[in-house]
């Protein structure tokens, strides 16, 4: 081999080398796997400053407006502040509805959006969100997804571990 072969093969395989550490480096602190923790109705769920049930779940009878039909879904929840200071739970009302890859989000319900906001220590209150969804799952399993800045010390503690988490109850 010629010289100039060997410098550029050298050249090319220090390059791959700096390629791959620098891939490494960059995905060093990634999380690698998924875990979601998933709680039934009725069960209690730990945040970080409150404590979460979902309490009821129920479907509607079918709406047809204006050609669009949907059917409503109630998830009704009730949180308690577990912490000794005021907490804001307003996240809550960001639940997503899912059902495989359908995934539903509401701001409709029966809430008090100052209470969510300002919880006082010890004390709960209830929640029911009301979901429109396709009539085409009427009656079938759903999951219900929660933000995850309402349980970040969980998903820190997680991701220092490698893995990405979630809370989700069954439905």
């Amino acid at each position: 081999m010629s010289k100039k072969m060997i410098l550029l093969l050298s050249i090319i395989f220090a390059g791959l080398i700096i390629w791959g550490f620098r891939v490494y480096t960059v995905n060093a602190g990634v999380a690698k796997t998924y875990e979601i923790q998933s709680f039934k109705i009725g069960d209690s769920i730990k945040l970080d400053h409150a404590e979460l049930k979902v309490i009821d779940f129920q479907y509607g009878e079918e709406n047809n407006k204006n050609g669009d039909q949907s059917l409503p879904v109630k998830v009704a929840m009730e949180v308690m502040n577990t912490s000794n200071k005021d907490i804001s739970v307003q996240r809550l009302i960001e639940t997503k509805l899912a059902y495989g890859m359908d995934y539903y989000q509401t701001m409709e319900g029966e809430f008090e959006g100052e209470q969510l906001k300002k919880l006082s220590p010890n004390t709960s209150t209830q929640i029911t969100l009301v979901y429109y969804v396709d009539p085409k799952y009427n009656d079938k399993s759903a999951k219900l997804y929660f933000d995850q800045r309402l349980y970040k010390k969980q998903v820190i503690d997680k991701y220092h571990h490698g893995k990405r988490y979630g809370i989700a109850v069954d439905l």
